[in-house]
């Protein structure tokens, strides 16, 4: 099987390491950059355009380009019978990511949005937990995360990003909430534009009511500076407690990680819990090959990433 990745100069390096089992391929014209990935990771083909792409054999095209280029890269590979990988968020609006939705049914083919946490130990645990009862009826989930983070380039303009640092970002921690607290039936939010470089929104608190009567509460910045160590989620209940334990994850860049998942180690009720730990890049992406070897639904729902994408909308639209 051969994959051929689009966008080598970023984040799609991590995708290139994390491709295992299967022939790889890039999308690259520049020699510079033919040169160092080359030199790196083994590539079966590099071809100079995407169309000259989408007539390869490859069966599978991982997109890992700016956020307004989604559904336009997308839907062309599913046209040519191309599964697709396509980095987070799905798209930049509700109707693009319907669109792509609607495209990959449509053609019998496969969608899988990149979302690492989904797949993260600690996060899937601590789901598990919760179902279980181990915490008794969830009062309050509390999920956040803070730094310094500027941008340039496409990932600092809102046309490209489609808003600022929730819908980049931001949107792994939406998934960790909507797994943790499942559908809420109301949202307040507010965002603001504080330190950072962006053009968007760097600040952003919100409030949600979920059905199971639970409330969340949601912190992300960019542009904390000299942040404390804290959880990345916290789950209070009628009768104890999970928590990540703060300063138990990577703190590095994920393209050359300490440790390759999403979430550090977690407490129930102040004790550490020992949970196996895998790299959460390999098995997003073991998963969907297999699901696509396989015929079998994707490991990410694509309407999961949907309704991600469709949380952090409202998230911007009822703060104005």
């Amino acid at each position: 099987m051969e994959i051929v990745v689009v966008g080598v100069r970023g984040f799609g390096k991590v995708h290139l390491r994390s491709l295992k089992g299967v022939d790889v391929s890039i999308v690259e014209r520049d020699e510079s950059v033919v040169k160092d990935v080359t030199s790196t990771y083994r590539i079966k083909n590099v071809y100079t355009s995407y169309e000259e792409a989408l007539k390869s054999d490859a069966e599978i095209i991982d997109l890992a380009v700016p956020h307004n280029l989604h559904r336009d890269f997308a839907i062309r590979a599913f046209e040519k019978g191309k599964h697709v990988i396509i980095e987070k968020p799905i798209a930049p609006t509700e109707e693009e990511a319907k669109e792509i939705i609607r495209s990959a049914k449509s053609h019998g083919l496969k969608l899988n949005v990149a979302e690492q946490y989904h797949f993260d130990p600690s996060l899937n645990r601590s789901a598990s937990l919760i179902k279980e009862g181990a915490i008794g009826r969830v009062q309050t989930i509390i999920v956040r995360d803070q730094r310094i983070y500027d941008k340039s380039g496409w990932r600092a303009r809102s046309d490209s990003m489609g808003g600022g640092a929730l819908i980049d970002g931001g949107i792994h921690y939406v998934h960790t909430m909507l797994m943790l607290g499942g559908k809420y039936s109301n949202l307040i939010s507010r965002v603001s534009k504080g330190g950072s470089s962006l053009e968007g929104e760097d600040n952003s608190v919100s409030l949600f009511d979920f059905n199971n009567g639970s409330n969340g509460i949601l912190y992300y910045s960019w542009t904390y500076r000299n942040p404390p160590a804290v959880p990345g989620f916290e789950i209070i209940g009628s009768e104890g407690s999970i928590y990540e334990i703060p300063g138990t994850r990577s703190q590095e860049d994920f393209k050359k990680p300490e440790r390759r998942t999403a979430f550090g180690d977690i407490a129930l009720n102040g004790v550490p819990l020992h949970v196996e730990t895998y790299d959460v890049f390999e098995r997003e992406m073991s998963e969907f090959i297999r699901s696509v070897s396989d015929e079998t639904p994707e490991p990410l729902p694509p309407e999961m990433a949907l309704e991600d994408l469709k949380t952090v909308l409202e998230i911007y639209n009822r703060s104005k």
